[in-house]
């Protein structure tokens, strides 16, 4: 399995538009954090408890940030 590859910072907050919380749709009481484009469509999420796991946040601005250094290439 390939090591996942991830667009450089600056061109992740060139297209992503919102990071917004919300419900899996298909997993009930599970959070996500979906990630949108400047067309608003969703281009990838992140599971919710993992990303709260990897940076101590007290607002979600700094959720977002961490989240814009793990954009998947293919999600560009």
């Amino acid at each position: 399995m390939d090591e996942p590859r991830f667009i450089p910072y600056e061109e992740a907050k060139k297209i992503v538009a919102e990071v917004t919380e919300m419900e899996h749709p298909r997993k009930d009481g599970k959070r996500i954090f979906n990630v949108y484009n400047h067309k608003g469509q969703s281009i990838c999420w992140f599971d919710a408890d993992e990303v709260e796991a990897e940076v101590d946040a007290e607002e979600f601005e700094e959720i977002k940030e961490h989240i814009l250094h793990f954009i998947p290439d293919w999600a560009a």
